[in-house]
Parts: structure tokens; C-alpha cells; sequence
């Protein structure tokens, strides 16, 4: 007797999901029109690009009106919602067709979605394939867009398409993989050390594996908050969240395992045929693999354009290159005066230049902004030639002084070290730096006042004399240690600081060093306790004016959690192991163990000006 109702429900469930298909659909067309009316662009949507298996990739297409024109594309992938249509309409009315393409496994892509990178390389190079070959395009082919977005049009280009001619990468660091040595998967690996905040973060709340949208609980911060403390490692992604992530594989495998070079990443023996303009911000996280990946496709360019390599860096947070206005800023705390930059017409002019033949000036090979000096510098070599290295010594008092004072305090001193005790489950607390895609509001990133934490045991303080006149530090600090612990393996952590006369002491960069890769992270070593070892870290590049008065401090401990994983000091697997040691850390400042931190400092600046093409761009283009 039920029967003929069972039927008739699924009969009005199907005509419903049927009336509510066509809505979407109208919705879309609807859209369309008024894009067509309103805006004079020309959108088609979800058109399903095949590849090379069958799959086929959800592709939005936005054209000029006029439809009998061919012009040169610019291709946009993105694995999440959508794209700022601001952009979009600025390429179109400039005469570019631009298309964005939901990645594999996204949205109303098809396909499975594995990990971030998988298929990026094949799937660009199959879905330019199909551009070349429509109506409306002229051949030449453009990508766009900042962190993802910008990672896997690195990938796209080791593919090396003939019709993929220039790109504009932003945020970009995190595709180096193993090139330069750097290990540096996804942006979220340091040093070998895994950037938890940012991977967890990512992974769980964008990661999921065989889904279409990653679906976060509606208590996902409130998890996050209650289990990122908690060990192993590798239990803590499926505590915070129902499904599988990326996360496990991250943590699971030796960054040397040839699975990596599975994934996507840049190679070693990669080559490069794609002119680059690689923008980047001075607190991101991945700025110093920018500069790697700059250098290493330009030595591995097997086109002439792509020995055009560009770097621009911005004064600001992960991805917010041209977001600012000029005047007073604020970045994390820390406040400054800013000169805006046109990043609109930068855009369009390196496109013009690559994709449509014109005749417009490249910006300079280097340009950066430097802070506190309310203006834009630019540079055909980096580091800047005109830098010098000064050196800083770690001396007793836990100063921070020249070769004149390190001298003085050698004769004056037997302080052979400075010591402090690590305990894992009383980390030092994370206290800005470069933080990203936590989605946690407490995860504040940029410059803060470190004040809070210079009151902490376990954190050593070296201080200099007030500056008697403006520092301009330009480039990558290096660091030199003389460390020794009681346990088995261990991290040292480091701070360039800048204390202002009021006494509020503001992070620069960071940087950690895990002492079983003191030799590399492709050469692990066992840690002798009680052993002096000389370790060396180079820091995140920036150009900041610490300014006269003001004080230089390093800081150095052996945690920031949670943006760097603690190292639990047993020697074990780092991310599978929840056994802790407390140790005792001892860092070295006598004569034959000096340790000290070098900084690339200017002594004169070649100021960027518009219009004006710096020496080192090429003065003619061979497409």
C-alpha cells in the first residue's frame, strides 16, 4: 500500500533537484547576460576542458564583446571558490581573454583530488593545449595569480609549453621543492622543520582529499586550539577534522623520498622557458625561496626570455603585494610610510611586453621597498652590490657588539657561555612572524612587540648600543653559532629584532635550525651531547632601515610554537614520537668559539623610477 507514495516522493525529489538545476543554471546565464550588458565582457561558463585521461576541468572563460578578435589569454587555476572579478575585468579591458579553471577534484572539476600538486604540471600543459586551439585566441599564453595560484603556474612552467610565454607569480616560494637545496615543499618546511601553524592550518581546512569542497566544522577553530599541542604530530590532523588531508603525507615521508618529486614540485634538473615577474612581500613566509626560485630558473632557462627572471618584494603579509595605499601603514604593530606602487599597470605592462609584442620598459631585475624609507629601490644583482656584511658578536651580558668590543670583552671576560633549559611542553609562544593560512583569528602575522618574552628563561637576549646613525639592512642575515645540548637532538630558533627607544622590540625575520641537519637535510647527523657544533643560518632576505637610536637584538631560543613544530629533543622521528627530554642548551661567545650575526648592510641605494628600464632587462625580446 506504500508503494505508490515511496514513488511519488522520489518523483518530487527528482523534479525538485531537476527545477533547482535549472535555477542554478538560469542564475548563470542570468549572470552572463548582465556581465555582457553591464560590463562589456563576455563570460562562458563551466566549459569542461578534457585532459590527456579523459577528466575534464571546469573552466570559466571571459572575453571582450567583440568576438572576432584573437588575443593572448591569461590563464588562472585556482583550487578554491573563485577569483576577484576586479582582476579579471582589468585584463579583459585591456584585450585579453582570460580563463579560470577550477584544479582537479574541485568544485564542478572533475577527477580526484590527491594532493595540492599532483597532476598541476600535465593538466596546465593539456588545458594550454586546448587554448591554443580556440577561436578566440592568438596563441600566446599568460598565467596569474598569488599563492596557489601562483605555485602551480611555477609547476606549469617546468612542463614547458611552447605557447606558455610569461607569467607573474605571487607568493610563490613554496613550489622550489627540492631545487637550491631547499626542501621546501608547499612553503611549509624550514630548515627541514615543518611551519605546523601554516601546514595544519592549510591542510586541514583546505586539504581534503576526494572532496569537491573542503567542509570545516563548524567548531574547526575551537579544535584546532584544543589539539594543535598535541603529540605525536601525526595524530593531530585527525583529531581537528572528520576526513582525510594532505597533512599525513607531509609529515610521513623524509623530505629527501623520491615520492616528493611525484608531487609536482620543482627539481633540480627542472628547465625553464617562461619570462617571470616573481612578486613577493617581506613578512611571507616563503620570500627567501622566491629569490631561489628567481635564480635557479633563470640558471636553467632554456629559452632566451626565460633568463627574465624579475623579483619585486612588498613591505607586506603573505599575498598582499599592492593592497596598501600610500601614506601610514601598519604591518602586524609595526607602523611605517608607505609609496604606493601602480600594480595594476605593472600587470598589464609586463603582459603587454611578453604577450602582445609592445614596446614597454621591464621592471628592474631586483625592486624592492624599503622600510622606513618611504621609498622603492631597485637593484640589477641580489644581494645589492653595494652591500656591505657587519658583524655582530654574541659577548657576555648578552650584548650585542663590534670586533673592537668583542675584543675588550675577550680580555675583560671568562663567560665561556650563555645556557638556558628547553622544555618541549613549555615552548616558547608564537609571537607574530611569518604565519599563514592558520585560519585562526589568535594567529596574528608581521612585527610584534616581543617585550613578553624577553622575560622567559629560555630566551636569550643580545642587545646592541643604541644606533648612532640610520642601518640599512638589505638582504639575508647569516647567523653563526658555537651550540652544544644535554640531549640527543634539538632546535635553535633566532630573532632579528628591532628595539625602538620606548622599548617595544619588534620581529624582523626568523629562523630555526634543527641540529640534526646541521650538515643539510640530504645529510642528517646524530647529535653528541655535551658537543660543541658550529651551525650557520641564513635568514628570510629584507630591506629595513633600523633607524638611528634604535637597538639591534637577536634573539635565540629553541622554540616558536606553534608556527615552528617543537623538536622533542629524543633524536627520534620528529612527528611520530611523543616521548620528551628536557634539555639544556648552551650557546658559545669566547675567542675561539665567537658567535655572531652578519648583516648585508647598504652604503648607497639606486632608487626605482618609473618608466625607467633597469640595466640588467633585455632590451629586445625573443618570443
Amino acid at each position: 500500500m506504500r508503494r505508490p507514495y515511496a514513488i511519488g516522493m522520489f518523483t518530487l525529489l527528482f523534479i525538485t533537484l531537476a527545477i533547482a538545476s535549472e535555477l542554478d543554471e538560469i542564475e548563470t546565464l542570468l549572470g552572463d547576460l548582465n556581465l555582457r550588458l553591464v560590463e562589456g565582457i563576455q563570460r562562458s561558463s563551466n566549459i569542461m576542458v578534457p585532459m590527456r585521461d579523459g577528466v575534464r576541468l571546469a573552466t570559466n572563460l571571459y572575453l571582450p564583446v567583440d568576438e572576432n578578435e584573437r588575443y593572448p589569454v591569461i590563464y588562472i587555476r585556482t583550487t578554491y571558490g573563485g577569483f576577484q572579478f576586479h582582476r579579471i575585468k582589468h585584463f579583459v579591458n585591456h584585450g585579453y581573454a582570460v580563463i579560470v579553471q577550477h584544479v582537479r577534484g574541485r568544485f564542478a572539476s572533475e577527477g580526484r583530488y590527491e594532493s595540492p600538486y599532483w597532476t598541476a604540471g600535465r593538466d596546465g600543459y593539456d588545458t594550454i593545449d586546448w587554448v591554443v586551439s580556440q577561436p578566440w585566441s592568438n596563441g600566446k599564453v599568460g598565467t596569474f595569480g598569488c599563492s596557489y595560484l601562483g605555485e602551480s603556474q611555477i609547476i606549469l612552467a617546468a612542463e614547458n609549453h611552447p605557447n606558455h610565454i610569461a607569467m607573474i607569480a605571487s607568493g610563490a616560494g613554496g613550489a622550489i621543492g627540492k631545487a637550491k637545496e631547499r626542501y621546501g615543499y608547499f612553503g611549509v618546511f624550514e630548515n627541514g622543520v615543518l611551519n605546523l601553524a601554516s601546514s595544519l592550518g592549510w591542510f586541514t581546512a583546505e586539504g581534503a582529499k576526494d572532496a569537491k569542497i573542503t567542509q570545516r566544522p563548524n567548531d574547526y577553530e575551537n579544535r584546532v586550539r584544543t589539539h594543535i599541542g598535541h603529540l605525536p604530530v601525526s595524530e593531530v590532523a585527525k583529531k581537528i577534522v572528520p576526513y582525510d588531508t594532505g597533512f599525513d603525507d607531509l609529515i610521513s615521508r623524509p623530505l629527501t623520498d623520491p615520492w616528493w618529486d611525484q608531487q609536482g614540485y620543482i627539481h633540480p634538473k627542472d628547465q625553464f622557458s617562461v619570462a617571470t615577474l616573481h612578486i613577493n612581500d617581506w613578512f611571507d613566509q616563503t620570500a627567501h625561496n622566491t629569490f631561489k626560485l628567481a635564480e635557479h630558473m633563470a640558471e636553467n632557462a632554456i629559452h632566451p626570455r626565460a633568463k627574465s627572471q624579475h623579483v619585486l618584494i612588498a613591505p607586506g603579509l603573505h599575498c598582499t603585494a599592492g593592497k596598501l595605499d600610500s601614506g601610514p601603514v601598519k604591518i602586524g604593530e609595526l607602523e611605517f610610510t608607505y609609496t604606493n606602487k601602480n600594480f595594476s599597470r605593472l600587470y598589464i605592462d609586463w603582459f603587454d611586453y611578453w604577450l602582445k609584442d609592445k614596446d614597454k620598459d621591464l621592471p628592474p631585475r631586483y625592486e624592492y621597498f624599503l622600510i622606513h624609507s618611504e621609498q622603492w629601490h631597485a637593484s640589477g644583482d641580489w644581494p645589492p652590490p653595494t652591500t656591505q656584511q657587519r658583524r655582530f658578536y654574541l659577548l657576555p651580558n648578552q650584548h650585542l657588539g663590534d670586533q673592537s668590543e668583542a675584543n675588550r670583552s675577550n680580555a675583560a671576560h671568562d663567560v665561556p657561555s650563555d645556557q638556558f633549559v628547553y622544555d618541549p611542553l613549555n615552548p616558547v609562544p608564537t609571537a607574530g612572524g611569518p604565519i599563514c593560512c592558520t585560519y585562526r583569528q589568535e594567529d596574528r602575522p608581521g612585527p610584534l612587540d616581543q617585550t613578553a618574552l624577553k622575560s622567559r628563561q629560555d630566551v636569550l637576549v643580545y642587545t646592541s648600543n643604541p644606533l648612532d646613525q640610520d642601518l640599512d639592512v638589505v638582504g639575508n642575515a647569516r647567523v653563526v653559532l658555537f651550540v652544544s645540548t644535554s640531549a640527543k637532538d634539538t632546535d635553535f630558533t633566532v630573532k632579528m629584532v628591532d628595539q625602538y627607544p620606548d622599548g617595544k622590540a619588534y620581529n624582523l625575520q626568523d629562523g630555526v635550525v634543527r641540529l640534526r641537519y646541521r650538515n643539510g637535510i640530504a645529510r642528517p647527523s646524530d647529535v653528541e651531547p655535551g658537543r660543541i657544533y658550529r651551525i650557520e643560518l641564513e635568514m628570510r632576505p629584507i630591506a629595513y632601515r633600523f633607524k638611528q637610536g634604535h637597538k639591534v637584538e637577536l634573539h635565540i631560543s629553541s622554540s616558536n610554537f606553534p608556527r615552528l613544530a617543537r623538536n622533542l629533543n629524543t633524536g627520534n622521528h620528529e612527528y611520530n614520537d611523543s616521548t620528551v627530554v628536557i634539555a639544556t642548551n648552551q650557546v658559545y661567545l669566547d675567542e675561539d668559539s665567537s658567535s655572531y650575526v652578519e648583516l648585508p648592510v647598504m652604503t648607497s641605494h639606486q632608487a626605482s623610477s618609473k618608466g625607467k628600464q633597469s640595466e640588467s632587462s633585455p632590451q629586445k625580446k625573443n618570443h
